[in-house]
């Protein structure tokens, strides 16, 4: 009787909450730009009539500008230009005035300008973009108007900062840990109360890992909302302050989940389909930015000019995305990810894109980067599902079962002499056997990514925050190696050869991802090749030929970034 009676209770509670909000009305989801060339970061105005966002024209090379159209179908107007690339505009409270990130070559600045145009102002100037090739949001009003929640970048890691736009006094709110990749994309709450971040932890593959975490605007009362450690781009409140929305990559592509602030499983939000990033909520409104991406393996020769392209052409193309190509140690064949399938897959041609071979059938692991044993007889690669980052061994010709080396790791790579495997795990850098037995750490040095073994075999090169280090390959002192002119991209590739280190990083001034070479009797980095279009979406990466002829990278075919609006969004 009783069980009857509460269920009776729950009822009549459920009946008289459909009559209080009335009818539901259907969502409805259609596209809001249609212009060639990128757009993102959208962002709705209090009263959800107008949306700002970023765009940049179909070449690649321009900068990010910001946007402003009234919804839903009014005609963008441009509010800034020039050099920089300014990127994740917010509006204020009073819907008078918009803040944005602007990013310039060696600093970052947080600007602020009126949104019907006008003279801008300048809040504050950090150091260098954390990741100037893909930027996160950096910037969040609170409820009054009176201060703004910012990404401070520069020698340390990224972290969060409040500024009063008054007196110009900043408050440091977040202190990433050591081992972690630092904090980005603030996001404060409608009332106030709670500051929702990202933060980056450097694993789950090529793209990153990272998770939202919450703490009020003095830092205190610091909580983990989720626990999957995969690569995040884009945060938003509801309206109401009781769930969060975000992107994530997670089960083959970069769905929109939404979780409850309180805590609890997130749940994937049908609508935003594969691609989808940056969501932002206004009333009963969503928009996020959609991007299909269709990309092949390119090949190119490593000429004396870097952006000479004449005999650039596809190697390897397919009806999805292809990523992550390297080269057999002989030069012979090309192994690369691809989505073709509907899934990230490891497949296996010849040199020159023929006879090419299905490897693995994993169904839904995201796959990350992938290394060759120095015999040409394995194929070592990352393996990222929902719970956790592993390192997996396939043969690359007979096929079969991945066997599983590693777990709550990545970035793995052979020794030279096929002995040992070093990886990266915790923000340190390891080795173990080659059938992972008997890990050992072997850097300590905070931050550390990408570990391969130099060509002598006497050094593990690996990457730390902004510059490369190494480690004698027993162990010992750490040291600085190699200092990039430019910037380094997050997910950053190093290749040593036997001269010098081949190693990616970001060319401010042409707004192009580049293949540098050190010369270990130069001791200094040239650009040896300029990657025009390339496709940053799955790590920045890259393959020299054994004889250091060619060079293999994912070179986007097709690609054009719209805004979606979402109606009616509950």
């Amino acid at each position: 009787m009783l069980a009857l009676a509460l269920c009776s209770v729950g009822a009549v509670v459920t009946l008289m909450a459909r009559l209080a909000s009335g009818p539901q009305v259907a969502q409805k989801k259609t596209q809001l730009t249609s212009a060639a060339g990128s757009e993102g970061y959208p962002s709705f105005s209090p009263d959800a009539r107008r949306l700002a966002y970023s765009a940049r024209d179909v070449s690649k090379v321009s900068a990010f500008h910001i946007f402003v159209k009234e919804l839903p179908s009014g005609a963008p107007r441009q509010l800034t230009k020039g050099e920089g690339s300014d990127v994740g505009p917010v509006w204020s409270p009073d819907g008078g005035t918009l803040a944005f990130l602007r990013i310039e070559e060696r600093r970052t600045a947080c600007i602020a300008i009126p949104a019907d145009g006008g003279a801008e102002r300048k809040v504050a100037e950090f150091g260098p973009a954390a990741d100037a090739g893909q930027p996160m949001p950096a910037v969040s009003w609170t409820p009054d108007g009176k201060s703004l929640a910012v990404v401070r970048s520069g020698d340390k890691l990224p972290a969060i900062v409040l500024i009063s736009l008054d007196t110009g006094k900043v408050q440091a709110i977040t202190t990433p840990p050591d081992g972690s990749q630092g904090d980005s994309t603030p996001a404060i709450s409608p009332t106030g109360s709670s500051l929702a971040f990202v933060r980056a932890t450097g694993g789950a593959g090529n793209e990153g890992g990272a998770d939202i975490w919450l703490c009020d605007l003095s830092g205190a009362g610091l909580r983990r909302l989720t626990f999957e450690d995969h690569a995040i781009r884009g945060i938003a409140w509801t309206r109401d302050g009781q769930d969060i929305l975000y992107s994530a990559n997670r089960l083959g592509g970069w769905h929109i989940w939404r979780v409850p602030a309180y805590g609890g499983s997130p749940k994937e939000y049908a609508l935003g389909g594969k691609q989808a990033y940056y969501p932002a909520v206004g009333r009963n409104r969503l928009a996020f930015a959609d991007s299909p991406t269709v990309s092949a393996i390119w090949r190119a020769t490593l000429a004396a000019a870097p952006d000479s392209s004449a005999d650039a052409r596809p190697v390897v193309r397919s009806t999805g995305r292809e990523t992550s190509p390297v080269y057999s140690p002989d030069g012979k064949r090309i192994a690369d990810v691809s989505d073709q399938t509907g899934a990230d897959e490891i497949f296996v041609c010849d040199a020159d894109g023929g006879n090419r071979l299905q490897v693995t059938s994993l169904a839904g692991s995201s796959i990350g980067r992938l290394r060759w044993s120095p015999d040409g007889k394995l194929l070592i690669f990352d393996a990222s599902s929902d719970d956790v980052a592993e390192v997996y061994t396939v043969a690359p010709v007979s096929g079969g079962k991945p066997k599983r080396v590693l777990m709550k790791a990545t970035n793995a790579s052979f020794s030279n002499d096929g002995k040992r495997i070093y990886f990266q795990s915790g923000g340190q850098i390891w080795k173990a056997t080659a059938e992972g037995g008997n890990p050992q750490a072997l850097a300590h040095q905070r931050n550390a990514a990408q570990p391969v073994e130099s060509a002598d075999g006497k050094y593990v090169y690996f990457r730390s925050h902004r510059s490369f280090w190494r480690v004698p390959v027993s162990g010992g002192d750490e040291e600085e190696a190699i200092v990039p002119d430019h910037d380094l991209f997050w997910s950053t590739a190093i290749q040593p050869v036997r001269k010098g280190v081949y190693y990616i990083e970001f060319e401010r001034s042409a707004r192009a991802m580049v293949v540098s070479f050190y010369d270990f009797a130069t001791k200094k980095s040239t650009v040896a090749y300029r990657m025009r279009s390339m496709d940053m979406q799955s790590g920045a990466t890259f393959s020299v030929s054994p004889d250091g002829k060619y060079i293999l990278y994912p070179r986007v075919d097709q690609s054009q970034t719209n805004l979606m609006l979402v109606e009616n969004f509950r």
